[in-house]
């Protein structure tokens, strides 16, 4: 196990699997490489002046979550990068897993279930279902 993807969005499911994936790649001598990805804004309500100041917002926050989570790799038992994507994320997870051939995608949960999952859709779901390798998921 060589490459390792792990997910993450700002939330604590997926500091959870990065902790995971440190560890796993700590102990197999892997790369990890942590993906964010910024969702696109399909908010009609919003003018196209609103919609790309909200999405600079989000790409800003975003790239200071990451540019914290490199601090805190720095100087750990493993190669990390970073890569932030826009897009829907769960295609854009598939997408460089499959382009980086990736061994192992390491994501967190958020615990949907039920209805609420068949409605609101699952990220990790669809990773599951679709990923060309192992996926955990961390909760």
């Amino acid at each position: 196990m060589k490459r390792i993807l792990v997910t993450h969005d700002g939330s604590k499911a997926s500091d959870k699997a990065l902790k995971k994936a440190v560890e796993i790649g700590a102990k197999f001598e892997s790369s990890i490489t942590v993906l964010s990805v910024i969702p696109d804004l399909y908010l009609t309500e919003l003018s196209d002046a609103d919609r790309q100041r909200l999405l600079q917002i989000m790409t800003e926050e975003t790239q200071n979550s990451m540019e914290k989570i490199r601090a805190s790799l720095t100087g750990k038992s493993v190669d990390a990068k970073i890569i932030l994507r826009q897009g829907d994320p769960a295609e854009k997870i598939l997408e460089t897993a499959k382009k980086m051939k990736v061994d192992l995608i390491v994501t967190g949960s958020h615990g949907r279930h039920g209805a609420k999952k068949f409605l609101l859709g699952s990220i990790s779901s669809r990773i599951v279902d679709y990923a060309p390798c192992p996926v955990l998921v961390v909760k």
